[in-house]
């Protein structure tokens, strides 16, 4: 609960923080009001349908062909280049902000030039390793849920059972989610690391983790969790001005809190690994 009531106090001491994920959000409100991938999404209400089986399958024959493999991994790569830099240049002068916020350091907008003076090219070497790692993660899902489907196909058309064939679906969902979740806490503490230490400060971010790890583990379990609930709530939407007036505010509050979770939590996990720079 500290973190809630003092995640408050800094929204309002320092309005800088939620502001700017305002402005995040409303440009991305406004994308999502005409992205067809929703639309899309819905007609494939069903995951475990005979459209989306086939079309998984379908679409695994055809991308994931091995002369293919070369030209995916090398979009991937330069997709992962490009988010990298603009991720480091919109956020690693905010994240400066966030950092001396917490540690209850008065701040203006020459600390946010500091933070891309200070953590841009370290900040875009860990958004290059996130975003490389999501990208591989996501980019070969579908070939993940391929043999399922295959193994479907075959049980449904033998006419047996299918429970068995479900349960292992439902365990490779959960392993799926467990690695997501693993990625995520892999890197969210290496961004508030990087400003607070100038040496070694992705190797103190791993100690910080491994300290406290099941703990860290839980608390970004329920981070994560509450986001797929604002993203189901945001699926549900039908009218678009609805969509855009209630994905703002959930958005604008939800990553508010989402920016300052990271640097606020490690800030409590590195009083062994202090140091003085």
């Amino acid at each position: 609960m500290n973190f809630f009531s003092n995640s408050l106090v800094y929204f309002i001491k320092k309005p800088l923080i939620p502001i700017y994920v305002a402005i995040m959000s409303l440009v991305y409100c406004i994308i999502m009001v005409f992205n067809p991938l929703k639309m899309l999404a819905k007609y494939y209400t069903s995951f475990i349908s005979d459209e989306i089986g086939d079309t998984v399958i379908m679409f695994s024959k055809t991308v994931y062909n091995y002369t293919n493999i070369p030209y995916i991994l090398l979009g991937i790569l330069i997709t992962a280049v490009v988010l990298a830099l603009l991720s480091s240049l919109l956020f690693s002068g905010y994240m400066n902000i966030i950092h001396l916020t917490v540690k209850r350091i008065k701040t203006d907008f020459s600390h946010f030039l500091n933070g891309l003076k200070k953590g841009f090219f370290r900040c875009t070497l860990v958004f290059f390793q996130l975003y490389l790692s999501l990208l591989l993660f996501i980019g070969f899902i579908p070939l993940a849920f391929t043999p399922f489907f295959i193994l479907r196909n075959s049980v449904t058309e033998a006419g047996h059972d299918t429970t068995v064939v479900y349960i292992l679906l439902a365990v490779l969902i959960f392993i799926i989610i467990a690695i997501f979740i693993l990625i995520y806490m892999n890197f969210m503490f290496k961004f508030p690391s990087i400003f607070h230490f100038s040496k070694y400060p992705i190797e103190k971010a791993n100690a910080a983790v491994n300290a406290r790890y099941w703990r860290t583990f839980g608390k970004v379990t329920l981070l994560l969790l509450f986001l797929a609930g604002v993203l189901f709530i945001m699926f549900q939407i039908e009218n678009k001005v609805l969509e855009f007036l209630i994905g703002f505010i959930l958005y604008t509050v939800y990553f508010s809190f989402f920016a300052v979770f990271p640097f606020y939590n490690f800030d409590k996990l590195i009083e062994p690994y202090r140091v003085n720079n």
